[in-house]
């Protein structure tokens, strides 16, 4: 894949088609969007605003103050962009991230490279991710499952310096933290839309979250 730096200015994802067309999943647009969206709650029809899986996370800390999900503008700035693709469909990657450099996929599913988005949503806008987002330093959204479980695993044993008993309890909060946000996105996804690559995403990064769990034993012994 030849890549012109210039070419990927801004910080976020790009998602490069077959024939020859991109489409730029950028923190700018996302920022863009969510002050958008807070203007124009009302064009959420009030069946969806209502219903049960559209209500705010259990565990999250601004469920009695927020107005929305402040994950759900990140997750829904770019549907426009994904709605006529598969979780399978094939495309190549491009992320720029904080860090200087860029990382390239010359070809994966639509459902690995929207990673991103979930991460993003996780990490940079949910309150109950970004409580956790330090363990995730020096990951990247199209990295391979097995190498971000590893560096989290890492990142945790670090932080907590070693310690068995801590190492276990913030794995714990964490696994049941984020897969229960991961899971209630996806329930206000399917009120919204059936873009079932973006959903396929969120269970994806979700499954693995549970796989950081399963492991405790080891990282803790």
């Amino acid at each position: 894949m030849e890549i012109n730096t210039d070419d990927f200015n801004e910080r976020g994802l790009y998602l490069l088609l077959p024939e020859g067309r991109r489409i730029a999943l950028t923190q700018a647009r996302v920022e863009a969007y969510a002050h958008s969206f807070e203007a124009n709650l009302d064009r959420i029809p009030p069946e969806i605003q209502g219903a049960v899986h559209f209500q705010f996370c259990p565990v999250c800390p601004e469920k009695d103050r927020a107005l929305f999900c402040h994950a759900l503008p990140a997750t829904l700035a770019f549907l426009a962009d994904l709605k006529d693709f598969s979780s399978h469909d094939r495309v190549g990657a491009v992320y720029r991230g904080p860090e200087p450099g860029l990382v390239c996929v010359p070809e994966t599913t639509m459902q690995e490279a929207l990673q991103y988005v979930v991460i993003l949503s996780l990490l940079d806008y949910c309150e109950v991710g970004l409580k956790y987002a330090r363990f995730f330093h020096g990951t990247h959204p199209l990295m391979r499952s097995t190498e971000l479980i590893a560096r989290v695993h890492l990142n945790i044993h670090w932080d907590c310096q070693g310690d068995g008993p801590r190492i276990k309890e913030v794995l714990r909060a964490l696994t049941n933290e984020i897969t229960c946000t991961c899971r209630c996105q996806v329930e206000r996804l399917r009120l919204i839309s059936e873009h079932d690559a973006l959903i396929n995403a969120f269970v994806n990064l979700q499954t693995q979250i549970e796989f950081l769990s399963l492991s405790k034993g080891a990282l803790a012994g």
